[in-house]
C-alpha cells in the first residue's frame, strides 16, 4: 500500500509527525509512506526505511493555486492508495480533493477538535482539562485507514561522524554541562521578555564548566543572539553556524533545553533531550507539549485568561502580557537546575 501524508504546517506540527511515522514504518514495513512538506524539513525524515520525503517550496515554486496543481501533477503518477491531510487548511484541502477526484479511494483529514479548544479558551486552563494532544489527533487520523500507531519512538538517530566533527570543530568536545536556550517565538505572547532571557543567560554563563547554546529562527533574533554571544563568555549563537540536521545533532548532546512553546521544544524532544518549556499566552492543556515531555518541567503562571489562544499570535487583552511578565527568571533557573541534578 502506498500512503501520502500531507502537512505544510509550522515546524512544531511537522516534527510531531515523526513519532507516529516511526511506528508506521516499523509496524507496516510492506507499505510505502510518502511525506509532502516544506523542503527544509527533510532532515526529520531521511532516516526512515520506507519513507520518501517530497519537499515543496510553498513561498516560491509551489505558491498559490498554480503551485498546488504543479505539486499534484508531480505526485498523481505515484497512484497513492491512501492520502492523509494532517493540516486541514485551504492549500492541503485543495490537494486532498484533487487526489479524491483523481480516484484515490481512501482519503482522510485531521479532526482538529475545535469545539473542545473553544471551551478551553473560554473557560481557561484553571477550570478545564487536558485536550487531545497533537500526537493523538494524528493517531486518530491514521486509524481511519486501519493504521495503528504506538508510543515506542525514543529518539532520532545519533549524530553522524560528519555532524559530530562539525560540533567539535565549533564548540569543542562535550564536557561539563551543555544547555540549550530558545527564548524566542514568532508570537510576542510566546517570547520571553528580553530582561528575563538575559537574566537566565547571565546565570548559566557564570556557572563553572557550563556552555549555553542559543537557538533562534528569524534574522532579527539571530542578530540578538550574536550580540549575546559577544557579551558573554560561555554562550554560543547556534543558528548562524549550523544547518537543521546539525542543530538536531547538537540538541541530542544537550543536558537540557530551555524553550518557549515553539519549534525548538519539539525538535529537542525528538532527540530525547529533556525540555524546560515556558508558556505564556498558550498552555500545555491545548495539546502541543513536546513528545514525552514532563508537565513538571513546564513553567507558567496561572491566570484566568490563559490560554487566550491555541498556538499562535493574539494581542493581549490587557496589553501587558502579564502571563510572561509574571514568570520569575529564578523559576526557570530552578527548573533547569532540577533537571541537571537528575541527569548528573
Amino acid at each position: 500500500m502506498k500512503v501520502l501524508i500531507i502537512c505544510f504546517s509550522n515546524i512544531s506540527k511537522v516534527a510531531s509527525i515523526v513519532p507516529l511515522l516511526d511506528s508506521l514504518d516499523r509496524n507496516y514495513p510492506q507499505n510505502e509512506f510518502w511525506v509532502l512538506s516544506r523542503n527544509f524539513l527533510s532532515p526529520l525524515f531521511t532516516h526512515f526505511n520506507s519513507v520518501t520525503f517530497v519537499g515543496a517550496d510553498i513561498r516560491g515554486e509551489h505558491k498559490g493555486l498554480k503551485g498546488i496543481f504543479k505539486l499534484f501533477r508531480r505526485l498523481k503518477a505515484e497512484k497513492f492508495d491512501v492520502v492523509f491531510d494532517l493540516q486541514g487548511n485551504l492549500r492541503t484541502q485543495i490537494l486532498f480533493w484533487l487526489f479524491k477526484f483523481s480516484g484515490v479511494k481512501q482519503a482522510f483529514t485531521i479532526n482538529k477538535h475545535r469545539k473542545a479548544t473553544r471551551h478551553l479558551l473560554k473557560k481557561g486552563a484553571i477550570h478545564y482539562r487536558q485536550l487531545t494532544t497533537i500526537f493523538e489527533k494524528y493517531a486518530e487520523t491514521f486509524a481511519k485507514a486501519g493504521l495503528r500507531t504506538d508510543d515506542l519512538f525514543v529518539s532520532l538517530p545519533p549524530a553522524t561522524k560528519e555532524q559530530q566533527a562539525k560540533i567539535i570543530e565549533l564548540y569543542g568536545k562535550k564536557s561539563g554541562k551543555w544547555i540549550g536556550f530558545a527564548p524566542f517565538s514568532r508570537a510576542k505572547g510566546k517570547t520571553l521578555p528580553f530582561r528575563k532571557a538575559k537574566n537566565v543567560i547571565r546565570y548559566f554563563d557564570e556557572q563553572p564548566n557550563t556552555k549555553l547554546f542559543l537557538f533562534g529562527a528569524g534574522e532579527m533574533e539571530n542578530e540578538m543572539l550574536s550580540d549575546w554571544e559577544t557579551v558573554f563568555n560561555n554562550v554560543y549563537a547556534v543558528k548562524t553556524a549550523l544547518k537543521l540536521d546539525e542543530e538536531l545533532a547538537l540538541m541530542s548532546q544537550l543536558d537540557v533545553m530551555i524553550s518557549m512553546d515553539s519549534a525548538n521544544m519539539h525538535l529537542a524532544a525528538l532527540t530525547r533531550t529533556p525540555v524546560v518549556s515556558i508558556w505564556g499566552e498558550t498552555h500545555p492543556y491545548a495539546g502541543f507539549l513536546g513528545w514525552k515531555q514532563s508537565y513538571d518541567n513546564c513553567v507558567g503562571v496561572s491566570f484566568s485568561c490563559r490560554p487566550c489562544t491555541e498556538h499562535s499570535n493574539k494581542r493581549c487583552r490587557y496589553s501587558d502580557y502579564r502571563c510572561l511578565e509574571s514568570i520569575p527568571s529564578a523559576k526557570i533557573i530552578e527548573k533547569v537546575n532540577n533537571v541537571l541534578k537528575e541527569n548528573h
